[in-house]
């Protein structure tokens, strides 16, 4: 048969593009099957989908596409169906021309299934779907969590429906009651779980994570809360938020307030979430009942995380075991408190820890997309049956004619990469235990001759290019080509690398698109006592904002990392870890130096023991006494006694490419001899840390404050 997906906008990430796309794959094997999405806003989806899948936009909003749709005036009236949905509030609401262009493909499609997954859609689905489709819908968000006048809307658009899917039992109960004589089939079928797709999580890090939406609701400042507590007894774990919403930057200012700065970095929503999974421990997931799917916490489990859950909605009960794959925290009382022992239990407890771990997965794996793909095809059986059965008109079964329509559309596919390699050959990368890195890449999107993957500074001037062969594997279906780049045998001048496929014989060159990037290994001790011995040697794969693979590439090796940075009674303190034996083999003393006036230096004691840890107190007075009366920037260095190395200090270690952008620093206010100045940390390009100091304006209070 053939069926279709119906979304809002398949470009960006989120719990329905991520099921939906795992779905459909996983009915493609059997079936014909596209996604309709409403809006295109990027070139790329967030989530990979089969070639089989066939995937088509009503409304292109990419403003360099030649299909731009964002100057016709229907794009700037709103929509008619479903005005009580929160897709109206979004960056892309619901428009005129999108919804007369869906109505008209729902008029002229040959779909014997149309599967609606948002309110928008549902509602839509029910007015405009025809009577021979059958009309499915799904619930991603609880029916309890909408507004009143929504909720009429949708219970009056399921009931029109031929069923509608709940992702846990209590869901679907909950809809029987508010709609006990529609004549919908109201049923549950759980979300989709892809077998990792990298290397899952081995439990070596010391990293809490937690994803999902962050609005209110979600309660993460009591995560915050909690983990203020978790710190205070294990200093060397951190915790990492994913997601986007509105209380971004309100937890930023929350870390702040906490003295969390050093401890929790409020993350962006990385596409696929599934290699950062991989770097956590633990995972911390709000059991919110406005999100039914529970996706967040299979996902979360797929990758070996145990999971600490608030005991609140209906997916979190249906999942976790308490005691052997996660825990449950009662969502209620003094949570923080609650919540940091359950934390504290599994981080104490390593055992135990990987004992749930290693159950998690094994609960994962109900949710395999093929295991969820079979039970949807029953769904669709049994309401066919049903229209049969009532003397309606059934839906059509695709015969001859669809199933050539997608041999030959699969022909297509696969001739033309043969015929045209694309422009842009997609190439993931993972890290190594050692540090090294793996490259793969589809053999099809090589062409004749010879080929190598080269490595391009962005600076000409720091080193040459970088040639790694490419060698064809001889096995008969090799699905990738693999290219190792050994951290034993190759340097990398420190800075930024493109990666490029080029034709040895200099005729053909191109940027690669990233595809998955793995980077946890660098998080796991083993890693970091290779940079206790040798020094910082790290290189770390990125997606650049245009889509392309990249490299950024440290090399120090001697290395002062910055752990720790406070302010207390008008000093700025910092603790930090040498790094590399040549670092190590001397004593320092700590100096701050002018910018662009390198006579004007500070000095002060900096204090070394036996494992290279440093300590150092900087008081703001001697640097306030230097100011020149203009914004200044001192830079923040060791010099070694007797003639040694000059180091300066700076954060590079870790997975992160950029830390500017998610660091947060002490920013405090000192009153000097001409007035207010304040003095703020922060990471330059090359991440060395230097203190900015300027003259405060005349309304702003003598306090200390934490800021991005």
């Amino acid at each position: 048969m053939k069926i279709t997906f119906l979304l809002h906008d398949a470009y960006t990430a989120g719990v329905a593009v991520r099921n939906t796309t795992s779905l459909a794959t996983a009915l493609a094997a059997r079936h014909e099957v596209e996604i309709v999405s409403l809006y295109r806003t990027a070139d790329r989806m967030p989530f990979a989908v089969a070639e089989e899948v066939t995937v088509r936009a009503m409304v292109d909003l990419r403003p360099a596409s030649p299909h731009y749709a964002g100057t016709i005036v229907d794009q700037w009236l709103p929509g008619a169906v479903c005005p009580y949905d929160t897709a109206y509030t979004g960056p892309t609401p619901p428009s005129r021309l999108g919804e007369g262009r869906l109505a008209a493909h729902l008029r002229d499609t040959d779909a014997d299934v149309v599967v609606a997954t948002q309110p928008h859609a549902v509602c839509f689905l029910a007015e405009h779907g025809r009577a021979d489709h059958l009309r499915i819908g799904q619930e991603y968000r609880a029916h309890a969590s909408h507004r009143a006048p929504l909720r009429r809307e949708l219970e009056a658009a399921i009931a029109r429906l031929d069923a509608y899917v709940s992702f846990s039992w209590a869901a679907a109960r909950a809809h029987r009651a508010a709609l006990p004589h529609a004549p919908v089939r109201l049923t549950s079928i759980p979300v989709c779980s892809p077998v990792p797709g990298a290397e899952p999580s081995t439990g070596n890090s010391k990293v809490v994570l937690a994803a999902g939406r962050l609005l209110p609701a979600e309660g993460y400042d009591r995560f915050l809360d909690a983990f203020a507590k978790v710190v205070k007894m294990h200093p060397d774990w951190s915790l990492r938020i994913h997601g986007r919403g509105g209380e971004q930057q309100r937890l930023r200012r929350r870390v702040g307030e906490l003295g969390l700065h050093d401890h929790v970095l409020v993350m962006g929503t990385p596409a696929p979430m599934g290699p950062e999974w991989a770097k956590g421990a633990i995972a911390v997931v709000s059991g919110s009942g406005a999100e039914p799917s529970g996706t967040t916490l299979v996902e979360a489990m797929s990758w070996g995380l145990p999971v600490v859950s608030t005991d609140s909605g209906h997916a979190p009960r249906e999942l976790i075991t308490p005691g052997q794959n996660g825990l449950f925290v009662p969502d209620h009382g003094p949570l923080q408190d609650t919540l940091a022992d359950a934390l504290r239990h599994l981080i104490e407890n390593e055992a135990a820890r990987r004992r749930m771990a290693g159950t998690a997965r094994r609960t994962a794996e109900r949710f395999r997309p093929e295991l969820i793909a079979a039970q949807y095809e029953a769904l669709f059986t049994d309401r066919a049956s049903a229209r049969a059965a009532a003397g309606n008109r059934t839906s059509r079964n695709a015969g001859g004619g669809a199933r050539w329509r997608r041999r030959v559309r699969l022909l297509v596919r696969r001739l033309g990469p043969a015929q045209l390699a694309p422009s842009s050959p997609t190439v993931a990368c993972r890290v190594t235990t050692d540090g090294s890195l793996v490259f793969a890449l589809p053999p099809r999107h090589l062409g004749p001759g010879t080929w190598s993957l080269t490595l391009r500074p962005r600076d000409p001037e720091r080193a040459e290019p970088i040639q790694l062969p490419v060698e064809r594997d001889t096995a008969e279906g090799a699905r990738s080509l693999h290219v190792t780049l050994d951290k034993r045998v190759c340097e990398l001048a420190e800075g930024d690398w493109d990666v490029l496929l080029a034709r040895c014989d200099g005729r053909a060159s191109r940027p690669v698109r990233a595809g998955l990037i793995e980077t946890a290994h660098l998080l796991e001790p083993a890693h970091q006592l290779s940079s206790w011995r040798e020094g910082i040697k790290t290189w770390i794969p990125y997606p650049t904002p245009n889509g392309t693979l990249a490299l950024r590439a440290w090399h120090r090796p001697a290395h002062a990392e910055v752990v720790t940075c406070g302010v207390e009674n008008e000093t700025l303190r910092l603790t930090g870890q040498l790094l590399g034996w040549r670092a190590r083999a001397h004593h320092y003393r700590f100096q701050a130096r002018l910018r662009g006036a390198p006579e004007r230096v500070f000095e002060t004691s900096c204090q070394v023991d036996q494992a290279g840890r440093f300590g150092v107190d900087v008081p703001f007075s001697p640097v306030a006494g230097h100011h020149p009366g203009r914004e200044a920037v001192w830079e923040l260095l060791l010099r070694a006694y007797g003639g040694g190395p000059e180091i300066r200090l700076g954060m590079v270690t870790g997975d992160l490419v950029d830390h500017r952008h998610l660091r947060q620093f002490p920013v405090a206010g000192y009153a000097g001899p001409d007035g207010e100045l304040l003095f703020r940390p922060r990471l330059t390009r090359e991440h060395d840390l230097v203190l900015a100091a300027e003259t405060a304006a005349a309304d702003r209070p003598h306090d200390l404050r934490l800021r991005p």
